[in-house]
């Protein structure tokens, strides 16, 4: 009987491991299916230069935006085509709209002892509402000509401007002759009640952009901060003209420079604290050119500069060779700075601007 009752124990004995075998088996695919997932649909090159590209087989993606080094889903993202708006900061056009969706802010001195700023989008962002929009000044269209053939949109501008913009056949949309691409708010009093969006500008280039020559630009570099020259900033602050003192607060929490206007929290319509990931202070000649107080600034060759991220300060220089190649900046070692991916701010001041840091 003992005998008769051994091939079933042994059958018994082979069936549990070959059940154990199975189990074993198929964790070990799921875990295999698992990781080839991860490796081939998630895990990509970075992190981003200032070609787009990818630089380094660590990160998570494989493309990035000339513009702020963040990484974008498709190639075609890489370069994007860009709205360049200029938009008032007059107090009495405060609270300013859609800063915080711009990319790059350019902020230069205008009369009255002022600023304005010059807002870069790509083409095809979601904005809502941007403005309120203000006139052409040349200098702006110096900067705006560093992103290839990007539209300009203005409402205006000083004769000088206008003339530049005829001569160098830039592609603007001026309010006074493409009404239909901007509108009038009504619960603000003119001239601080000109807006447009990104619904706007991307049929202006739907419908004017057709005829017009694609052109390549550089970006910046985006990544981790290279230079060993550096010294720490928890504040700063530079006054243009008239008590009109910008400051740059940085939060350890965010890791970005809130905005301040003469030592208050400088807040859009949506009381949302303007923020940028790096502030760049570009000290350059600038001259009074009329009786209006109209600016000339000096764009090209090089001058001063103070670049500010992550809490740090680089003192260094910028270089611009020509009206629409890329402004650079570099320290003191002569390496080009590399800048945090996000948003930028170009600060234009005097060369004679005192800038006042707090460490």
């Amino acid at each position: 009987m003992l005998m008769n009752k051994q091939p079933e124990l042994a059958s018994n004995s082979d069936r549990r491991f070959t059940l154990l075998f199975l189990v074993a088996s198929s964790a070990l695919f799921l875990i295999v299916l698992a990781f080839t997932i991860y490796f081939f649909f998630f895990r990509q090159e970075g992190p981003p230069g200032g070609s787009g590209a990818s630089t380094s087989t660590t990160g998570t993606f494989k493309y990035f935006s000339k513009l702020t080094g963040l990484p974008v889903k498709e190639e075609n993202e890489i370069t994007p085509r860009i709205a360049a708006i200029m938009v008032d900061n007059n107090p009495d056009g405060y609270p300013i709209i859609g800063l915080n969706d711009a990319s790059v802010v350019y902020e230069a001195p205008v009369e009255g002892g002022i600023s304005r700023f010059l807002a870069i989008y790509p083409e095809k962002s979601l904005v809502e509402k941007v403005g309120p929009v203000r006139s052409a000044r040349p200098y702006y269209l110096d900067w705006s000509a560093e992103y290839g053939d990007s539209l300009y949109m203005h409402c205006g501008g000083s004769a000088e401007g206008l003339n530049e913009i005829d001569e160098r056949d830039i592609f603007d949309a001026n309010e006074f002759t493409k009404t239909p691409y901007f509108w009038r708010d009504k619960s603000r009093f003119a001239p601080y009640n000109l807006f447009t969006s990104s619904e706007r500008w991307q049929r202006y280039y739907a419908d004017y952009g057709g005829s017009r020559t694609v052109k390549d630009w550089d970006g910046w570099v985006f990544g981790e901060l290279n230079s060993t020259t550096t010294e720490t900033a928890r504040e700063f602050s530079v006054e243009y003209l008239n008590r009109f003192v910008v400051g740059w607060r940085y939060n350890t929490s965010t890791q970005n420079y809130a905005r301040l206007l003469n030592g208050e929290e400088f807040l859009d319509d949506k009381s949302n604290q303007i923020f940028a990931d790096n502030v760049i202070v570009q000290f350059s000649s600038i001259s009074v050119i009329d009786e209006v107080g109209r600016r000339k600034i000096i764009t090209t060759g090089e001058g001063d500069a103070r670049i500010l991220r992550n809490g740090y300060l680089v003192r260094g220089t910028w270089k611009k060779e020509k009206s629409d190649s890329r402004t650079r900046f570099y320290d003191r070692d002569n390496q080009e700075i590399i800048l945090t991916p996000g948003r930028t701010w170009v600060m234009v001041v005097s060369k004679n601007a005192t800038l006042t840091v707090v460490n």
